[in-house]
């Protein structure tokens, strides 16, 4: 179940990484945009199929690491003076309030694909 878990909060890491390092030099790629907001779906996804029980569950719990990163980075971009859209501990507060919805919904889509994934494998073997 650990080894599940954290296979998940490393592919939300690095994708974290990757746009705080795009950030950082100004090259803004849409495709780095669009594979952030399906991290947390792939991230659930991954941890769901690689877990051996509870599967839904473990999935479902990525939305928490994902939403603690990206407040986080949020409040690391405006360390080195970059603009954010939601500033300050109001703004932190928030953005964890509309990513813990959003990255729970996704969360909860990518631990239930990994369970049917599963499911679907198990079967046909």
């Amino acid at each position: 179940m650990i080894r599940a878990w954290v296979i998940g909060f490393m592919i939300l890491l690095a994708v974290d990484m990757m746009v705080v390092i795009a950030t950082l030099i100004e090259v803004y790629p849409r495709a780095l945009l669009l594979l952030l907001q399906i991290s947390p779906f792939v991230a659930a996804l991954v941890s769901a199929y690689l877990a051996p029980r509870k599967k839904v569950i473990l999935g479902t719990s990525m939305a928490i690491p994902g939403t603690i990163l990206i407040v986080v980075m949020t409040f690391a971009y405006q360390l080195f003076g970059k603009d954010v859209d939601f500033p300050g501990l109001r703004g932190g507060l928030i953005l964890f309030t509309i990513s813990i919805a959003y990255g729970g919904i996704l969360c909860a889509l990518g631990g239930g694909a990994g369970y049917f994934l599963t499911r679907k494998s198990r079967k046909s073997q």
